[in-house]
């Protein structure tokens, strides 16, 4: 998300750079992740690293997963200032109230696609525009997939 946006990435990664698509020191590496320790607590411990290391941390996703509880219960364990699924104007007021330089951003492994907005927009960072690959055939929806999609960009702003 970071690189897309165009800002400096870092933190601490699972020993081995485990992901969920299995070992990827190269690609963690390339956003500045370090290894952390070998130890059967390895997700809590890379989470607390990186509550540690921020100056805070923003949730994007469920609150109620285990993972996000355990984020926001080692914030308050720091005295570190946390916010979860914050709008745009949010987000800009708490990194300026709370003197955010080091922003640990948290979440579930998919989250709303306007996460990236509200981070790029309370950053104050440029829109990038998406340049395809290969050229694409552009197709103009038809009047009902044009006002489905008003209606889901309604919701998302909400």
């Amino acid at each position: 998300m970071g690189q897309e946006l165009g800002i400096e990435t870092g933190g601490t990664a699972p020993p081995g750079f485990k992901t969920s698509k299995g070992k990827q020191k190269d690609k963690l590496e390339a956003f500045g992740l370090t290894e952390g320790k070998p130890d059967p607590k390895t997700y809590p411990k890379r989470t607390e690293k990186n509550v540690v290391d921020s100056d805070g941390t923003v949730l994007f996703g469920s609150e109620a997963s285990p993972g996000s509880k355990l984020t926001k219960r080692l914030s308050t364990k720091h005295g570190k200032p946390y916010l979860a699924n914050p709008t745009v104007e949010q987000l800009s007021e708490w990194l300026s109230k709370n003197n955010i330089k080091t922003l640990n951003i948290a979440g579930n492994r998919t989250v709303s696609p306007r996460m990236k907005d509200v981070l790029r927009d309370a950053l104050g960072l440029p829109v990038k525009p998406i340049v395809p690959k290969e050229p694409t055939a552009l197709k103009k929806p038809t009047p009902e997939k044009a006002e489905a999609q008003k209606k889901e960009k309604l919701k998302q702003d909400r």
